[in-house]
């Protein structure tokens, strides 16, 4: 998606946008994309082992499937731009202040699916129809105590698929933000239902 066509589906809707949640503005954002036959990124998750010294992923929900890719050896260490999160035009429909100008959207943010797809580091990509099981579980086990209370590290993902292959995520909390965020994204973004284990 180009800047013109988000002026577009924001004129679009532009007498309800304004009245909707943010859940709902995404949502609608999205059944514009499938009801204009674009498949766009909506959110994206990274996913770590063994404190980021080994399998490094990005995980890019978009509207049709589940995008896996690896991180390049430069962003295992340091990413840069990007890293978690909505993707840049559903962002700027969620931001309070109605400065939701897509052209600010910086180069390295505006990425499509299509270029996901071309590019080296793509792993696999997964439909949502494939996925029989998607769970998402609290990192209990991953809880760190010191003097300042505790906190959770790392939260996990895992897509199970209706060929049987199981796909394990660990997702760190400091680049992915809280359980409970997470989950709500992956609820608004997925059209499949989310175990939560």
């Amino acid at each position: 998606m180009n800047p013109q066509i988000f002026e577009a589906f924001k004129k679009r809707y532009k007498g309800k946008l304004p009245g909707m949640s943010d859940s709902e503005k995404v949502r609608t954002y999205m059944a514009w994309c499938k009801e204009n036959r674009m498949e766009e990124v909506i959110l994206r998750l990274s996913s770590e082992s063994k404190g980021g010294w080994s399998n490094n992923l990005t995980l890019d929900f978009t509207t049709e499937r589940v995008i896996v890719s690896r991180k390049s050896f430069l962003a295992k260490f340091a990413d840069f731009g990007y890293v978690a999160g909505l993707a840049p035009y559903p962002y700027l429909l969620t931001m309070k202040k109605n400065t939701g100008d897509a052209s600010k959207i910086r180069k390295q943010a505006n990425f499509t699916p299509e270029d996901l797809l071309q590019n080296e580091n793509l792993d696999y990509f997964v439909w949502y129809s494939d996925i029989r099981e998607l769970a998402l579980r609290k990192g209990w086990e991953t809880m760190v105590t010191n003097m300042m209370g505790r906190a959770i590290v790392s939260n996990f993902l895992t897509i199970m698929t209706d060929d049987g292959k199981i796909h394990d995520f660990t997702l760190p909390v400091n680049k992915n933000g809280l359980y409970e965020s997470v989950s709500f994204w992956l609820g608004v973004a997925l059209p499949i239902k989310i175990v939560e284990k």
